[in-house]
């Protein structure tokens, strides 16, 4: 059997800063099992009141004055499968990162016995003498072997003062209330200290009253933050409170980064979808509906390749194309009139919008004496992003008569 002797009163000294309006609440342990349920960790004795087997049970029955505790017996289960080894021995390092991990927040002890396959009853009987019917908190857990041999790691600490729950990870730059209720009769005056020991940089120190809230303001680096609390009655020190708590913050969350080419539209559904919009915004000003001029779709779709080629969305291109008006009189005859609007999106739905949204544009495809149209799209021709779409409204009306095509279509 390895005992490990009670750790020496280690002072962390810490700031705190006191929160006037702040209303005291006290949370008596039990009272956040809702918390517990719901996966939120958080620094607490946290009592078992039914004992959860008969290995904890028995443990309880053995110590005058104990309690289950579920944050001692996770630090237990914790440091046994640490120590697999029979002949290993407990160090103070593995035993204090255990008690952190598993959130106790107060000075435990733990003992290491081997058994012939029995309960650990001289571990038992030790503690009892050491605690003398005093309040405190046990847990233990245990390895059994193939040959019948059992590994115990029996955990206590004595319960001198009670804390109010508090997260175990906080946010950078967060307050933490801290509220410390004594319960040892024998520390009933005692002066509180508080310490706080950050990853890096000096312990500070400030006292704090029994059953007060002081909030702490000081947790600007991330890390392992060390919280002790110190109880002193005349030439008595007891280390009433000791825990971790790990602050940090999420990382900002990054859009995730697309998988391959966005989607590019189909200049063909395109043009069918902007006819479509194209008569629903008619019909919503009482005009009727257009119908699409086949014989021009050769001379739209042309203009939009055009502006795409370029990179620019006109009626005309100088040096290029004088427009669809144009072309279309050595293209068909008679002669048409033309109401032209153009647009460059990454969509048709955004192309659509912005005519829309311009008077002039909107008026275009109000013409009252329109009653055909023909819409060429065409996808912007680059690689190193997204293509656009460049779009052509080609309204007509025709007061001689429908434009046949020519023999000579004159290209």
């Amino acid at each position: 059997m390895t005992c490990l002797p009670p750790a020496a009163v280690l002072l962390l000294p810490l700031l705190l800063a006191c929160s006037a309006g702040k209303q005291d609440t006290w949370v008596r342990p039990g009272d956040s099992l809702a918390a517990r349920a719901a996966g939120i960790p958080e620094v607490r004795q946290r009592p078992v009141f039914d004992a959860p087997d008969a290995d904890a049970a028995w443990l309880v029955e053995q110590i005058d004055g104990s309690g289950w505790d579920q944050g001692l017996a996770d630090a237990a289960s914790r440091l046994l499968a640490l120590h697999v080894d029979r002949g290993g021995r407990i160090d103070a390092a593995s035993a204090a990162g255990v008690a952190a991990r598993a959130g106790y927040p107060g000075q435990a002890r733990f003992t290491r016995a081997l058994t012939g396959g029995g309960l650990p009853v001289d571990v038992a009987a030790e503690i009892a003498a050491a605690t003398r019917g005093q309040p405190v908190d046990v847990g233990l857990a245990v390895r059994r072997f193939e040959d019948g041999t059992a590994m115990w790691i029996v955990a206590w600490a004595r319960r001198v003062a009670r804390l109010d729950p508090i997260p175990m990870r906080l946010d950078l730059d967060a307050q933490l209330p801290v509220r410390v209720e004594l319960i040892d009769p024998a520390l009933a005056h005692a002066e509180l200290r508080l310490f706080l020991a950050p990853p890096v940089g000096p312990v500070e120190e400030i006292p704090i009253t029994p059953s007060l809230t002081r909030w702490v303001d000081r947790f600007h680096t991330p890390g392992e933050w060390r919280i002790e609390v110190v109880a002193q009655a005349d030439d008595r020190v007891e280390v009433a409170l000791l825990f971790s708590l790990w602050v940090d913050s999420e990382p900002e969350r990054l859009p995730p980064l697309q998988a391959g080419t966005p989607g590019v539209e189909n200049p063909m559904d395109a043009e069918r979808v902007l006819f479509g919009d194209l008569n629903r915004l008619r019909a919503t000003h009482g005009l009727p509906p257009l119908q699409w001029f086949a014989t021009f779709e050769p001379l739209v779709r042309e203009h939009s390749a055009l502006m795409a080629s370029t990179g620019r969305a006109s009626h005309t291109i100088e040096g290029i194309t004088a427009g669809v008006a144009a072309r279309a009189r050595t293209w068909a005859y008679p002669a048409a009139f033309h109401h032209q609007a153009v647009a460059v999106a990454p969509t048709a739905a955004e192309a659509m919008a912005l005519v829309v949204d311009s008077p002039a544009h909107r008026r275009t495809l109000l013409c009252e004496t329109c009653t055909h149209a023909t819409v060429g799209v065409a996808l912007e021709p680059v690689l190193d992003r997204p293509p656009r779409l460049f779009v052509t409204w080609e309204l007509l009306e025709f007061p001689k008569g429908p434009p046949v095509p020519n023999d000579q279509r004159g290209y």
